[in-house]
């Protein structure tokens, strides 16, 4: 390519109404209504994989001659976790799609090729009807057939994402000009261009796409070599869903919850039933199609039993979280090793949204199967709109290699002036601009302060990496259970991460291979002793999910870390994303601001000001 070529990708589907309603299956039922796990009243149980849900965790990133400008998820704009409208609908990326362009200073008429991150047809509908639906009795066979169909008439179909494309835009996108990459395809392209590696083996796993949960493909160059599938009713992703919403979290949203309860249970307790759930295939795939099945929520109930305090932390859902979440090792260890072997090489991708169980990953980078792991920080859905951009330019445009995306920090970022303008008009703040802003704000860390940093362009994926972070000392675990309980106001079993000096981390943590510990994506083993000093960040199994601060990703945060050691001796902060429970992260000024005054954050630091409400003047300001 000669000339300057600007792609837009974009995940997400436009959900027209009918039953699709998002927050049905996010919530768990309370006890004694109808079972989550049945037919009934037109929904269609999570084990069936309904298919007027994709769309979920809606983004968009812009291309400009293979080089990323801009990527944001469109929650950070609408405020509503995962993409959905109030109605509880998927969306496209209306916010985050006219973000892009406002970054790079285009318009509509700029963008030469729209490229999404699905590719749907009547017949690979018809397909995946057919897998899923084998065991159903013809009376949901049915019902599922028309929600399948529905879902492709009113939302999947080509045209009709094209057309509602046009209807943002406001102008005609040509036929030769819209591009649909398959989902895993995405996923897989967003890992691999995004790694920097000459050559990986690419690995995906998510819920599903349009017919398969897993995928593998040898990369090298240019070039994505689909290689193998696990399909339909087949899904990891689902499985974990399914028990997350048996221990009575959200199916959808909180299969981290569960990660972090896992530390605290026996996972031997129901092993049998995990492996009767799950059962390893000879050529190093697996199948979940126990559960796909309509007598799911008897065999659940059969299997583990009433769980007490549904959505909290008991004896016996802590054995049933480590239970899923040692399947899951072990299942995806399982493949990762039939591939290590099959097809050669030392580096591996992940893609998808398993990819976020840190844990996974963890055991990857421990099994030492591969000298590189790198997984991709917006493993979601939400990281798919860049990995559907990045195919397009590689593979239909032919355009040269492009740079690895090594930092995140691609979404909106504020002048002082707008700062400045929304500080003025909340009278129940004070505010400075301190000559030494990294200073004041470590040694208010040091002092046991909990500190809200919103800094710089945003990240891009769900972890909060010095850019719209909370941060404290990693030393006491009482002021880690007031920011759970009081501050983000979440389950106390849920651990924080901690961010460490890059010159430092090894001293800490037991770090074999360091591709993707920039992005708090992979746990690590604490050092013998490291839990005694930043208990904090260390969870009870002795691991952290570690994000390595390097001064050329993030110059400020980096700078904040070592004044912080030079008042403690310790290079590392409890960091947490900048929100409360429910919320996405913070994205503008007037977010964080919001989120400020809502918690029992004890200082603001945004931009080049230092914030705190005005009965706290003293202590702080002073």
């Amino acid at each position: 390519m000669t000339q300057t070529v600007v792609i837009l990708g974009i995940s997400g589907f436009e959900n027209l109404g009918g039953s699709a309603d998002g927050h049905l299956y996010q919530k768990t039922e309370p006890e004694g209504s109808p079972s989550r796990f049945r037919f009934g009243d037109g929904a269609i149980p999570l084990q069936f994989f309904p298919l007027h849900l994709i769309g979920h965790d809606a983004s968009a990133a812009l291309l400009i001659d293979g080089k990323l400008v801009a990527c944001g998820a469109e929650e950070r704009f609408t405020r509503i976790k995962h993409g959905f409208n109030l109605a509880g609908h998927t969306v496209l990326p209306r916010r985050a799609m006219s973000y892009c362009l406002e970054e790079a200073k285009l318009t509509w008429a700029d963008v030469d090729y729209w490229v999404h991150y699905c590719r749907f047809s009547g017949d690979s509908v018809a397909r995946r009807l057919d897998r899923v639906a084998r065991a159903l009795p013809p009376r949901q066979r049915a019902t599922l057939e028309e929600e399948h169909s529905r879902a492709y008439r009113q939302r999947l179909a080509r045209h009709v994402v094209r057309q509602k494309l046009e209807d943002i835009a406001g102008r005609p996108i040509p036929e030769d000009r819209f591009i649909q990459v398959p989902h895993h395809l995405a996923h897989a392209a967003g890992a691999f261009y995004s790694s920097g590696f000459d050559s990986a083996i690419c690995l995906t796993l998510d819920g599903y796409g349009e017919e398969e949960s897993s995928t593998w493909a040898v990369a090298e160059g240019m070039k994505i070599r689909r290689q193998g599938a696990v399909l339909l009713p087949t899904s990891l992703g689902v499985l974990y869903q399914v028990v997350s919403a048996y221990l009575g979290f959200r199916a959808f949203g909180d299969e981290y919850k569960v990660m972090g309860m896992s530390a605290y249970g026996d996972p031997k307790a129901f092993s049998s039933v995990f492996d009767e759930a799950v059962e390893l295939l000879p050529d190093g795939s697996y199948s979940t199609e126990r559960i796909a099945c309509v007598d799911l929520d008897e065999w659940l109930a059969d299997s583990f039993g009433k769980i007490p305090r549904e959505g909290r932390l008991s004896r016996k859902a802590a054995d049933v979280a480590a239970g899923v979440q040692r399947k899951l090792e072990e299942t995806v260890l399982h493949t990762v090793d039939h591939l290590s072997r099959r097809y050669g090489g030392d580096r591996l991708c992940i893609s998808g949204g398993v990819g976020l169980n840190a844990c996974v990953n963890g055991a990857i980078v421990r099994s030492g199967l591969f000298k590189e792991l790198f997984v991709q920080p917006a493993a979601a859905d939400d990281g798919a709109s860049l990995g559907c951009a990045l195919y397009a330019y590689h593979g239909p445009l032919r355009g040269e290699r492009s740079a690895a995306v090594s930092h995140v920090y691609w979404g909106p970022a504020y002048d002082d002036d707008r700062i400045e303008d929304t500080l003025r008009i909340n009278t129940s703040l004070l505010w400075k601009k301190p000559s030494d802003l990294e200073g004041e704000a470590a040694q208010l860390l040091a002092e046991g302060k909990i500190v809200g940093w919103f800094q710089g362009r945003m990240e891009i994926g769900p972890r909060a990496l010095g850019a719209r972070s909370i941060l404290a000392s990693p030393t006491s675990i009482s002021l880690r259970d007031r920011i759970n309980e009081r501050v983000k106001g979440r389950e106390p079993f849920r651990p924080f991460a901690p961010s460490v000096l890059a010159a430092d981390a090894e001293r800490f943590f037991d770090i074999p291979d360091s591709t993707s510990a920039r992005f708090m994506i992979v746990t690590y083993a604490a050092r013998d002793g490291v839990a005694r000093l930043i208990p904090g960040v260390v969870h009870v199994d002795s691991s952290a999910r570690v994000q390595i601060v390097y001064e050329e990703d993030n110059p400020r945060y980096h700078r904040l870390l070592e004044r912080f050691r030079e008042l403690t001796g310790l290079p590392v902060l409890l960091n947490t994303s900048f929100n409360r429970a429910g919320e996405p992260i913070v994205g503008c000024p007037e977010d964080a601001i919001c989120c400020f005054l809502e918690s029992e954050l004890d200082a603001l630091v945004i931009g080049d000001y230092l914030v705190c409400p005005a009965a706290a003047m003293s202590p702080v300001l002073t």
